[in-house]
């Protein structure tokens, strides 16, 4: 008796204890709900500065155990009335939150889930006037669901489902598969880590021809590790994997890429941002031809980083004030403004000294591969005196270049004789065809200057530095090579050279066979 007296008496302590904290945390969450709101803003503002909303939360309702209330998502009133918001005056997106209060909230227990956590959130969209053409989409379902659970640290981490869509009118068509989602990020939302997948999006539409053109996605997915640096610039590691990009026309396949990844990887040392890119792609065929395999590796180093974020917030606080006079401009003249906003906006960004590399970019098929390669050492154009023509200007700019390119012949005819084929040409004709614009491109590049040709290879090589050109070996100054192609009008004189003899004498074009 005494002993059941006493696990009673544990029982009653441990609910009244859990019962309290519970209310404890469900107040805590209320209390924060104004910061939390306020941080969102602010960072909304800093990422989405185009976007022109404003969150809110409303109809908060604390119980012992859980609470419930919205996350409003409204347009900001002056990008309103400006016509610059992503939402109309008068739209309204909003989640409903059903709040399980910790320590140890019921959605957690449910999973079997221990640590102790302030609380556990369902959300899901409200059916809005303005959402409501979703929601007949959806037959009346939330398109969007997650689950988050909320540490005391302030830290969260969310799974987030996005459910299949089947939607067709007026010739178009959507068919998404559902998608996956996980994110967690700190306090501060200064860290996070994102993954998300989904199996197909296909997309069908009517293209300028009246054909029924669709593209589809399958096996897409997104990974991303992301910190903020000490000048607040997002660095860390992001992959981007699709495995087939597939696209038909009027029920035939025209396209694919098979296998499409983008790896990112970007750090910050001390004050420099360094980063590399890498792009890949296995096959890419087309009306069911194997045209070969691609990749790109792009390269930035020496990047001051409160120089790019000083570049982040002028060009997004100017490009929204011009955006939102946009409406009573001419487009071309938007269009010119713009890019002249770009360009004043660069100079800053040239205070490390950064060099950019492409490393290599390269094309594969069955009888060879190219790649060409570059690097650009730029330098700080304020460090020196005013440029009084282009090729102080260049020197100003640029401190050295260096370029590689290398075409087998081989491959360049295998996929002149595939491009051939495509356009009607068949068999020894296609060859022929391709074989004769290799060979004129090839001498051409040579009479020019431009490419050699050895050991069956189309090169060329290019170098720069203190204002002195070197040209596969012939060497000339900046102004002399300016004068020999013409570049920004100039007039010096070039090296003479003779021109070389022709590869090989004139083929008589091949016509198609008759179809």
């Amino acid at each position: 008796m005494k002993k059941s007296l006493v696990a009673v008496s544990v029982i009653v302590v441990l609910g009244a204890a859990w019962t309290g904290v519970s209310w404890y945390t469900g107040k805590m969450i209320e209390q924060h709900m104004v910061d939390v709101a306020k941080n969102a803003n602010s960072q909304l503002q800093s990422s989405f500065p185009k976007a022109g909303v404003n969150v809110s939360y409303q109809d908060y309702h604390r119980g012992l155990f859980s609470s419930q209330m919205r996350i409003v998502l409204k347009p900001d009133a002056a990008a309103a009335a400006a016509g610059t918001s992503a939402l109309k005056t008068g739209d309204e997106i909003a989640f409903i939150e059903t709040i399980d209060h910790g320590p140890f909230p019921a959605a957690q227990l449910k999973k079997f889930n221990l640590i102790p956590s302030m609380a556990s959130v369902h959300s899901e969209l409200q059916n809005t006037p303005t959402l409501k053409p979703l929601f007949d989409v959806t037959k009346g379902k939330s398109l969007v669901t997650a689950d988050t659970r909320v540490s005391y640290s302030g830290g969260s981490s969310s799974a987030i489902n996005i459910i299949p869509v089947d939607y067709d009118k007026n010739n178009s068509k959507l068919q998404f598969g559902g998608a996956d989602i996980n994110v967690s990020v700190d306090k501060d939302l200064t860290q996070l880590t994102f993954d998300g997948k989904s199996d197909s999006i296909a997309l069908t539409s009517q293209n300028q021809f009246g054909q029924l053109e669709k593209v589809t996605l399958n096996g897409f997915s997104l990974d991303s590790d992301t910190h903020q640096g000490q000048s607040k610039v997002s660095v860390g590691d992001q992959n981007l994997t699709v495995k087939q990009i597939l696209v038909n026309v009027d029920g035939k396949d025209a396209a694919s890429l098979d296998n499409f990844k983008l790896a990112s990887k970007f750090s910050e040392d001390g004050s420099n941002i360094q980063g590399q890119q890498d792009y890949t792609l296995d096959a890419l065929k087309i009306q069911g031809t194997d045209f070969g395999s691609g990749k790109l590796t792009l390269k930035v180093n020496g990047l001051d980083a409160a120089a790019l974020k000083t570049f982040s917030d002028n060009y997004n606080q100017q490009s929204q004030q011009l955006l939102a006079q946009s409406g009573e401009i001419d487009p071309e003249v938007y269009k010119q403004q713009l890019t002249e906003l770009l360009a004043a906006n660069l100079i800053p960004l040239l205070k490390g000294n950064p060099s950019i590399s492409i490393s290599p970019l390269s094309w594969k098929n069955s009888k060879g591969e190219s790649s060409f390669n570059l690097r650009v050492d730029l330098k700080d154009p304020t460090a020196g005196s005013q440029a009084q023509s282009d090729d102080q200007l260049i020197s100003q700019w640029v401190s050295k270049v260096d370029a590689k390119l290398a075409i087998p012949v081989a491959m360049a005819t295998e996929m002149t004789t595939q491009t051939a084929k495509l356009q009607g040409y068949t068999g020894d004709d296609a060859e022929k065809l391709a074989k004769q614009q290799v060979q004129g491109i090839a001498a051409m590049g040579q009479m020019f200057k431009i490419t050699t040709l050895k050991d069956d290879t189309i090169s060329s090589s290019f170098q720069y530095a203190d204002n002195q050109v070197n040209l596969n070996g012939q060497k000339m100054t900046l102004q002399e090579f300016m004068g020999l192609f013409g570049v920004f009008g100039g007039n010096g004189v070039a090296p003479q050279t003779p021109a070389p003899a022709p590869l090989a004498p004139p083929i008589a074009p091949v016509a198609p066979n008759a179809q």
